[in-house]
């Protein structure tokens, strides 16, 4: 890729890698996809369209919301609850909310169920008021979404959520949570999938404080410190990362995944590629 178009977007630094620079009509279609995603999703963002859902019991969130939420379905199920877009409230008692205020305000907070609620077409129901976070499927959901709107080859990093669109089979490396500049594994992602990955210490304010919560105690997980997992659906791809924080009893059919625990143990289904930890 001899181009690379670079910006931040849903609060993290993204880019693009192409042949050939995009233009600049692409580039406007792109920016506004991001807006339109970030403007209904985010719980950082007074005027989200999930803010709404703090006060009301049914709000419409658009066209992104089936795709989006049936993955929350799926993961709820395989984790026994313990993945749920709905820890937003837990993660802001911890300090992790749109003032990063990073300071706990008392002790864990309940995470309503994610079976309690329901979602007719693109409207949500909730029971009582929530918090929605997507953050475990979201940034590699829209990475998908990007990738798909470039009418060239190209490479999508949204801060390590990549999609390779480019032609050929990237090698990417697993990044030791303990020493960013080693790596555990070596992944090879062919042309036409994806890569996510989650670690504790990306976003960690406490040495017992970070964004990967358990919707079952609203408190952080303490065993798996890093996980990643690839294939062919970037948004699947983020949320079998989360989930395998939880559970090693994920399906393999068609994407991979590893975890690594506290004690740098590193169990794979299906990675492609050498393993060094």
């Amino acid at each position: 890729m001899t181009s690379e178009w670079r910006f931040d977007a849903i609060g993290t630094p993204w880019s693009i890698g192409t042949p050939d620079p995009i233009a600049s009509g692409q580039r406007t279609a792109i920016t506004d996809r991001i807006e339109t995603f970030d403007r209904t999703w985010s719980r950082f963002r007074a005027d989200a369209t999930v803010q709404r859902l703090r006060t009301e019991r049914s709000v419409d969130l658009g066209p992104d919301a089936p795709a989006i939420l049936a993955i929350y379905d799926r993961l709820f199920t395989l984790t026994a609850g313990s993945v749920s877009p709905l820890v937003g409230g837990a993660l802001e008692q911890l300090g992790y909310g749109a003032g990063y205020r990073l300071t706990p305000q008392g002790g864990p907070v309940r995470v309503p169920s994610w079976a309690d609620c329901e979602l007719d077409g693109t409207v949500l129901r909730v029971p009582e008021p929530v918090v929605l976070d997507i953050g475990a499927v979201g940034k590699g959901w829209l990475a998908g979404q990007v990738a798909a709107m470039v009418d060239q080859p190209c490479v999508v990093d949204a801060s390590g959520d990549l999609v390779n669109r480019s032609g050929r089979t990237l090698r990417v490396a697993l990044e030791d949570p303990d020493d960013p500049t080693l790596a555990i594994a070596v992944a090879e992602v062919p042309d036409g999938q994806a890569i996510c990955g989650s670690a504790s210490n990306r976003r960690r304010w406490a040495d017992d404080l970070h964004h990967v919560l358990d919707a079952r105690s609203g408190r952080p997980t303490r065993d798996v410190v890093a996980a990643w997992a690839g294939g062919p659906d970037a948004g699947w791809a983020d949320g079998l990362a989360s989930a395998a924080f939880f559970t090693a009893d994920l399906p393999v059919a068609g994407h991979w995944w590893a975890a690594l625990d506290r004690d740098h143990r590193l169990v794979a289904r299906g990675l492609p590629g050498e393993v060094f930890a």
